[in-house]
């Protein structure tokens, strides 16, 4: 069916939309008015898993962290790879794997997706106007899974803090973010957005250097295939000891947009400090003001026409009843989509369902339908 094809379009406009708010400005609590909670982790699974009933503006954490590696890369949402449903998503089919050695795959594009939207995916982020730096933290040598952390110039310096290096955290405040994960997008606005403050070197124990780490640079491209448009994830893993690891990440994104014939165009750059290949957007500045929006609204018709056509919103509104089976359940999908009821004339749920969906293309809102129902119910993607 069409839905996969579907879901992997919502989850490009939701990377979009988080790409275009990723870089935070740095913002700090009010210590005096918190109360203190100590708690320790030794991995980042255990962290992810505990943040959400710790996370609130009016609770601040004393946070202790053993043997964590530093990473200048953090991930695009972080905490997305341990929500729900992501290790369901990340796994691929054998249809889509292109190369396979006994040390490494390389992936078809709908398997790359599969992939980011699972949480695989890593941003480099320069530090603010007043120096603080956003890096992350793994206790798995893996950033996409890591914990993304605040670092005052003065701890960076003294310490001469640096990617690979081993580390305990003693005394790190959470800071939960004023703005959220886009609202819009069921599977990333409930992910506890902030980060860890350092802020004094004394927070902060090197025990050792030069441990390597995997970081994921990630874009979403544009490309053609049988006189098709096509839109899919984009990543590669890279460790961080490799010799040339830049330069091998260019040639590979280089030669990935133009192997098959694909002609493709990378739509966001993964590294902000420094461009890692040609892209539409190189920062989230770049799509701030009114003229860059209007770019941005026409590329969201250009994925929607070649995703939402109408076999695919034919097959919507069949399987949307086989899950939301009553009118009271179809009014309840409305409203959490922002859609009042009042639009809806009462009838039997595959009526309403198709009234639903009419009202969501008419609002430019399909694709937050698409989400919430493959978040809810995963197994629709196996339809």
């Amino acid at each position: 069916m069409n839905i996969e094809k579907a879901y992997r379009a919502s989850r490009i406009i939701e990377s979009i939309e988080n790409y275009s708010i990723i870089q935070p400005k740095g913002e700090v609590l009010d210590i005096d008015k918190k109360i203190e909670i100590a708690q320790t982790f030794y991995n980042e699974e255990q962290f992810w898993r505990n943040l959400k009933g710790l996370h609130s503006d009016r609770t601040q954490m004393s946070l202790s962290f053993y043997h964590f590696i530093v990473s200048d890369w953090v991930a695009r949402v972080p905490g997305l790879y341990w929500a729900d449903n992501s290790s369901i998503i990340r796994k691929h089919t054998e249809e889509e794997i292109a190369v396979k050695s006994l040390d490494w795959e390389e992936l078809h594009p709908p398997g790359k997706s599969k992939k980011v939207i699972g949480g695989i995916g890593t941003i480099k982020l320069p530090p603010n106007d007043e120096g603080k730096k956003i890096m992350s933290i793994s206790s798995s040598c893996n950033a996409s899974l890591g914990i993304p952390i605040l670092i005052f110039p003065e701890v960076y310096e003294s310490l001469r803090l640096e990617e690979g290096d081993l580390i305990n955290i003693k005394d790190a405040k959470w800071q939960p973010l004023s703005a959220s994960w886009s609202k819009r997008f069921s599977t990333t606005k409930n992910i506890p957005r902030g980060y860890l403050i350092i802020d004094k070197p004394s927070k902060i124990e090197i025990i050792k250097k030069g441990i390597p780490i995997v970081y994921h640079p990630f874009t979403i491209m544009e490309y053609e295939s049988q006189d098709a448009l096509l839109y899919d994830f984009v990543f590669m893993s890279i460790d961080s000891k490799v010799n040339d690891a830049r330069k091998q990440a260019e040639k590979f994104f280089d030669g990935y947009k133009k192997k098959n014939n694909r002609n493709g165009t990378y739509l966001l750059n993964p590294d902000i400090v420094s461009p890692l290949f040609e892209a539409q957007y190189n920062s989230p500045q770049e799509m701030k003001g009114s003229s860059e929006k209007a770019k941005i609204d026409l590329l969201y018709k250009r994925i929607y026409i070649k995703n939402f056509d109408k076999t695919t919103l034919d097959t919507i509104i069949h399987l949307v009843p086989k899950f939301y089976e009553s009118s009271m359940a179809i009014k309840k999908l409305a409203k959490e989509l922002g859609i009042s009821v009042a639009f809806l004339q009462e009838d039997n749920a595959a009526s309403m369902s198709a009234q639903l969906i009419n009202q969501l293309v008419e609002k430019g809102k399909i694709e937050e339908l698409i989400d919430r129902m493959t978040k809810q119910y995963p197994e629709i993607l196996e339809q």
